[in-house]
């Protein structure tokens, strides 16, 4: 039976077919593979909260409460009195406010700012994103959960209040 489906086409023919076919089919389990693996694998990046997802109530990613994230405010420009004056306004929002000082790294950050956080830090950060929606995330791989926020050349204010219950000062 098999001979009369392959009669009249020669083996090297039928070979490449069957490794193309079998190559295609291993591409095709790799890429749902690939897909179910994506799928279920935690996002520990902060990106995915931002004040316009809380305030929608779209957020996924959890959100610390605000009151429990302890912040390093640091001075990253040349303006005297800045990360006073944030971390006062931070105080106002509910934030716990630990350290004000110059930035200890003394690196020059363009933009608005940067908030540094390690793994333990990720809900945190993004409470601290919903004061600085154009702050820059750094991972710096510290291990506890503390965050610095530091300001930078292109700060002019905060960002507005969002209006959602997980990110209030609860």
């Amino acid at each position: 039976m098999a001979a009369q489906l392959t009669a009249g086409t020669p083996r090297r023919v039928r070979q490449i077919r069957a490794a193309v076919v079998l190559l295609l089919a291993l591409a095709f389990l790799g890429g749902a593979f690939y897909k179910a693996y994506s799928y279920i694998q935690e996002d520990t990046s902060p990106e995915s909260a931002k004040a316009s997802d809380c305030m929608t109530g779209t957020a996924q990613k959890p959100i610390a409460k605000v009151s429990d994230a302890k912040v390093n405010v640091y001075n990253a420009t040349s303006t005297p009195g800045l990360a006073a004056k944030v971390a006062g306004q931070l105080r106002e929002r509910g934030y716990s406010v630990v350290e004000i000082d110059n930035d200890p790294l003394k690196k020059k950050v363009k933009g608005t700012g940067e908030i540094r956080y390690g793994t333990p830090g990720v809900p945190f950060a993004r409470a601290v994103r919903l004061a600085l929606n154009d702050a820059k995330f750094v991972n710096d791989k510290r291990t506890d959960s503390t965050i610095d926020l530091v300001i930078g050349d292109k700060f002019t204010e905060l960002s507005p209040l969002p209006t959602c219950s997980s990110a209030t000062a609860g």
